[in-house]
Formats: C-alpha cells, sequence, structure tokens
C-alpha cells in the first residue's frame, strides 16, 4: 500500500486556557466523506480529510472516550464521555445534546476504559456496553427519540465488542470465543 496524501491537523489552539499542551484521544472518520473528527480535552474538532483545514469546534463540555460518526447521515457524531453520558454532536446545527445521563451520577470511566459502541444506518439508535459487562443499551440517537433499554445477554459471558450489520437489523456481540447475534426491531 502507498500513501497518497498526508495532512497534519493542527490542534494547537484547542483550550487555549490550560498550561499544558492536551492530546487527541479519539478520533472518527466519516464514513461516506472526507472529514474526520478528533477529541482534543473537551472539545470535538472536525476537520476536512484531505487538506486538513479545521471546518468545526464543538466544546462538547467532558472528555471522550468513544465516538463514532453517525451512519444515518449528517456531520453528527456520537460520544461516549468519561461522566457516561451518551451525547449527539451536530456539526451541521453547532449544537450537541444529551442522549442519555447515567443512573448514578458518581459512575466515570476513563479515556483508556473499554467501552463498545455500535450505531445502524436503519435507525436513529446506538447500542453500547462496557467491556466486560453481561448487557449492552439501547439509546435513540436524537433528541426525545427511543428511552433506553438494556439488552440482557443469554450466555453468561461478558461482553468484548459489538458490532451492527449495515443492512439488516442484526447486532452481534462477542463474548471471546463465543458469538451472539441478536435480531434487534424497533
Amino acid at each position: 500500500m502507498e500513501w497518497t496524501t498526508l495532512q497534519h491537523l493542527d490542534l494547537q489552539h484547542v483550550a487555549r486556557g490550560i498550561l499544558q499542551p492536551l492530546q487527541p484521544h479519539a478520533a472518527a472518520f466519516h464514513h461516506t466523506q472526507a472529514l474526520v473528527a478528533a477529541a482534543i480535552g473537551t472539545y470535538i474538532i472536525e476537520f476536512d480529510a484531505l487538506t486538513g483545514s479545521k471546518l468545526s469546534t464543538i466544546d462538547i463540555g467532558s472528555p471522550v472516550v468513544r465516538m463514532s460518526y453517525s451512519p444515518a447521515g449528517g456531520q453528527c457524531v456520537i460520544a461516549i464521555l468519561e461522566d457516561c453520558t451518551i451525547r449527539s454532536c451536530d456539526f451541521d446545527a453547532e449544537q450537541t445534546c444529551v442522549l442519555h445521563s447515567p443512573e448514578k451520577k458518581s459512575e466515570h470511566i476513563s479515556s483508556d476504559a473499554d467501552v463498545h459502541l455500535a450505531l445502524t444506518p436503519l435507525q436513529p439508535i446506538v447500542f453500547f456496553g462496557f467491556h466486560k459487562r453481561m448487557s449492552v443499551t439501547v439509546v435513540g440517537t436524537i433528541e426525545g427519540g427511543r428511552a433506553p433499554t438494556k439488552i440482557k445477554t443469554d450466555l453468561k459471558k461478558p461482553i468484548v465488542n459489538l458490532a451492527c450489520h449495515p443492512r439488516l437489523p442484526v447486532l452481534v456481540h462477542f463474548h471471546g470465543p463465543w458469538i451472539g447475534f441478536y435480531c434487534h426491531h424497533c
């Protein structure tokens, strides 16, 4: 494989009031457009992947642990934050909204924690689960959408990864050597 282009993304001016420079800790590529989003501190910055130009910056309120562009279209990133909140970040509308807030406000995850996230283009929902736990939570990706629902796995094995089929209503969760399939109809 040969590299056709290399872009350096300028992150110097993000979070200017902080004395020490911050390092990016999460990134996501858009599914169909030449866009990349990078999380640094409490900010998500969107860049043109071909030119390296910064397109937008949004303060999301807490550091991002995991994020992905929504496959449903547009320039919307779904992010799981350190405080266990799930937020959508719409770069077109330049706004964010809380999709899910944890039951226990004391819950906190570090940026190196394994949190699994799976999105489907079929419906405005996100599946997420914490590494080595026995359930997956389903949350709507639009404000006022689907209320959080827990899916308990039937294999009594902890989850180690999640994936959604791009065209069928199927969620796959991995349990080490075991794989479980769920047909999910909303």
